[in-house]
């Protein structure tokens, strides 16, 4: 059956299509504020703590790989339906940890079931709009995503405080009840006809490396995967150095935590609205470049000793400005190459990023003080890694 193209279709589409792309700030953005919470309720060291982001995304990255030659071969909608029935699981299971290890392995399983959502949904958007209109559709549904990621930290926020670190594993547990209903409602098959027929590891293999050595993959995949690490440095030690170490309370620190949302939304409506006149490499450029600034802030705040909520949110909001500049046009540049393998593709990217994600959550659980001295400084690396990164073989590839 084919997807309802009126308006009214289009609308439910992209609401559902918002709904899979947050999956990642649901399961992440929302546990964010409780994490000070359960290393006190479970009396682990702080970068024990900061497993439940590395552990969770370590499985998010890897299952990516899965998913996606699975959508290919038997359709994105199936796919979904499964995957969002077995994270509703995972995430009860979470709620009721009665100990640090269950708890962990509840993220494993998590991350191992959400996966597929963002991936295929990326899949989906190349499947209904093409090249071109993919670029425009990202950016439009990571501006509405941005809404969600605003009041996924605030919620949060306010649950830890009112009820406790479970509270946030309660709210995930509504999310996916509705994402999986308004799949099963709203979501019709998008899969090409040309499509691949067979599902042998050795092909999909094959496909990873067709896919990543592609210079236009390539290229996009290390910037964004250098701001994607950046990204998860300030979703996992931002509420360490909000609550700890400048003594603010989780509901609060929810809310600036919510500033940089805000403004990824802002930057990704930015993206969407003008970058067709202003093309995907000026975005890039012009996104990465605004994270350098931004994120040498938030390092000369914590240096200086200026130990606000201000110093450390309004920065994060300039830098998450720059960030969905930047991440909605080099996600949708890298999978572009890839009609027949959107999923494969968007799976590999997914991976990519995540892997690095996780590699920074874990390393700025352990390098915090107290202060954004370390948590300023990693950002400022990884974004300047990012925009050399690109525009240093742009010009071989373009």
């Amino acid at each position: 059956m084919k997807q309802d193209t009126s308006l009214p279709g289009a609308i439910a589409v992209g609401a559902v299509l918002t709904l899979l792309v947050a999956a990642n700030p649901f399961s992440t953005d929302s546990v964010a504020p409780g994490v000070p919470a359960l290393r006190d309720f479970f009396g682990v060291t702080t970068s024990e703590a900061n497993l439940v982001f590395s552990v969770y995304v370590f499985a998010f990255g890897f299952m990516q790989l899965v998913y996606g030659p699975i959508g290919d071969r038997f359709g994105r909608r199936p796919v979904l339906l499964v995957s969002m029935a077995l994270y509703a699981v995972a995430t009860i299971f979470c709620a009721f940890a009665p100990t640090f290890e269950t708890l962990l392995l509840g993220r494993l399983l998590q991350g191992a079931s959400i996966s597929a959502a963002p991936a295929l949904a990326r899949a989906v958007i190349r499947d209904l709009y093409g090249v071109e209109g993919s670029r425009r559709v990202m950016s439009y549904v990571m501006s509405a995503f941005g809404i969600m990621a605003i009041a996924a930290p605030a919620i949060g926020g306010f649950l830890v405080a009112w009820y406790g670190w479970e509270a946030s594993f309660y709210f995930c547990g509504v999310y996916a009840v509705v994402t999986l209903a308004a799949v099963f409602v709203i979501l019709k098959e998008s899969r090409p006809e040309d499509a691949p027929t067979t599902l042998r590891l050795s092909s999909t293999f094959k496909t990873y490396l067709e896919v990543t050595p592609h210079p236009v993959f390539a290229l996009n995949c290390v910037s964004n995967l250098l701001m994607y690490a950046a990204m998860f440095v300030w979703l996992a030690g931002s509420m360490l150095v909000l609550v700890d170490g400048y003594g603010i309370s989780p509901d609060m620190g929810g809310i600036y935590f919510a500033f940089g949302s805000g403004g990824f939304m802002i930057g990704a409506w930015f993206a969407g609205r003008f970058g067709t006149r202003l093309g995907p490499h000026k975005l890039i450029i012009s996104g990465s470049s605004i994270a350098i600034f931004a994120a040498g802030t938030i390092f000369l705040f914590g240096w200086l000793g200026i130990k606000t909520g201000p110093a450390v949110a309004l920065p994060a909001f300039v830098w998450m400005f720059g960030h969905g500049l930047h991440y909605p046009q080099s996600m949708a540049a890298a999978v572009a190459p890839f009609p027949r393998t959107a999923g494969a593709a968007s799976s590999a990217i997914g991976f990519y990023q995540t892997t690095a994600g996780a590699i920074a959550a874990f390393a700025i659980g352990i390098l915090h003080d107290g202060t954004a001295v370390p948590f300023g400084l990693l950002m400022l690396i990884l974004s300047i890694a990012a925009l050399l990164s690109y525009v240093s073989f742009y010009k071989h590839v373009k």
